[in-house]
């Protein structure tokens, strides 16, 4: 069986997800294609994260480019891992879940609640063309409270865009505008079909091809969606063995020995070569990124914590006098470890990056190797923000305030 330790695991797995020394591809469409999908959040302290996830991996990106890629057919939105854009082309294999929704018993009850607005709706758009939640009136006089508080109209748009009946055609100053699927998706895409077992290897073969190295529990955690296509019998960790015993004897999947691992860890066999090379050379990234709370190096925390030995938490949603870190936390990664956190605020009236917490916790004999890496990187991040001045309130170390600001 082959051997590697965690750090191999680590370089591999960030060298795959695209961040190396420099964003390493040239379009959108590319990196969604190589990374599976990219989270969408709505969350704008500083760029939404979708952005910043692509601001990392693709080169010269700027906002408008995802856009693009969206009205132009080379992506689609739906649950991925969370809401994400997916490439166009894996739209077949999203679809079999469309197709069989509803599938617990939640899902029944909000498509028998909203059954009628759901018909109303989709005959709307079906003789008007493409509209958006603001197109429809809310009868209720209530105001609406919030996330989840939805009008009823704007519920019957969720179901009909889950069940794969309606597709986001674009997006207008951020709210999602619906088309019928047949007239936003591509033909071979839309009318491609794929059966219950092609399902389940595409995801663990993809979920795999994106990770490199995973324990049969982290796999459930990269691309969640077909996970309801598997034979669920037990806890879904023991079906995932299963079906990776099933791709083992295909020699599809390898499984390899890691360093003090509590849990088996598996492979795509095609990767075994590269596996090694990344072991063998070593080479370490010089740049630093910062890792936005839903790029995809960070969706699984249990897994980032074993990896990466740091426990990360979105802070967001947590009462402000609770909050260990910040608001908006985010990874500083170097040399393919994570060192260190930021929380960023963009103030964009004066112009200003407000670093609200910056902590770099490395032995401080290595630190002073990391300042000039990160200080190209809030370059980068001031730029694609359009600031020009920085603002760091609290730092620890304590000479990292004078060191960054510099």
């Amino acid at each position: 069986m082959d051997y590697f330790d965690k750090s191999v695991l680590r370089a591999a797995f960030t060298t795959r997800q695209g961040l190396d020394d420099a964003p390493r591809w040239s379009s959108v469409q590319k990196a969604i294609q190589q990374i599976a999908a990219v989270q969408i959040d709505t969350i704008s302290v500083v760029a939404r994260s979708h952005h910043l996830t692509l601001r990392n991996r693709v080169k010269n990106y700027h906002p408008d480019h995802i856009w693009d890629a969206l009205r132009n057919r080379q992506v689609f939105e739906h649950f991925a891992h969370a809401c994400c854009f997916v490439p166009i082309e894996e739209y077949p294999y999203y679809r079999y879940r469309m197709k069989r929704f509803p599938i617990n018993n939640w899902e029944k009850s909000q498509l028998h609640k909203y059954k009628d607005h759901m018909y109303s709706v989709e005959a709307r758009i079906r003789n008007e063309g493409p509209l958006s939640s603001k197109d429809f009136e809310d009868p209720s006089e209530k105001k609406r409270g919030g996330f989840w508080d939805w009008k009823p109209a704007k519920q019957a748009l969720d179901l009909l865009w889950q069940t794969g009946r309606l597709a986001v055609t674009e997006r207008k100053n951020f709210q999602r505008v619906y088309d019928l699927s047949e007239r936003v998706i591509p033909s071979k895409y839309f009318e491609g079909h794929v059966d219950k077992d092609q399902v389940w290897r595409y995801f663990m073969e993809r979920n795999l091809d994106c990770l490199v190295a995973s324990t049969a529990r982290g796999l459930c955690e990269y691309i969640t969606c077909g996970n309801f296509a598997l034979d669920m019998i037990g806890n879904r960790t023991k079906t995932m063995e299963r079906h990776l015993d099933i791709l083992e004897q295909e020699d599809v999947v390898t499984k390899i020995s890691v360093l003090n691992a509590k849990s088996q860890y598996y492979v795509l066999t095609r990767h075994l070569p590269f596996l090694h090379k990344v072991q063998d050379r070593r080479d370490l990234a010089s740049c630093a990124w910062f890792l936005n709370p839903f790029d995809n190096v960070l969706w699984n925390r249990a897994r980032v914590e074993r990896l990466f030995n740091m426990k990360i938490k979105l802070e967001a949603y947590t009462p402000p006098a609770n909050r260990k870190f910040g608001y908006y936390v985010t990874p500083i990664l170097w040399q393919h470890n994570l060192i260190g956190r930021i929380d960023p605020k963009a103030d964009r009236p004066t112009g200003t990056l407000i670093l609200h917490n910056v902590e770099i916790d490395i032995p401080r004999k290595i630190i002073s190797k990391t300042i000039e890496p990160i200080k190209q990187e809030l370059v980068r991040f001031m730029r694609f923000h359009d600031l020009d001045r920085i603002q760091i309130e609290r730092a620890k170390p304590a000479q990292l305030k004078t060191k960054l600001a510099s």
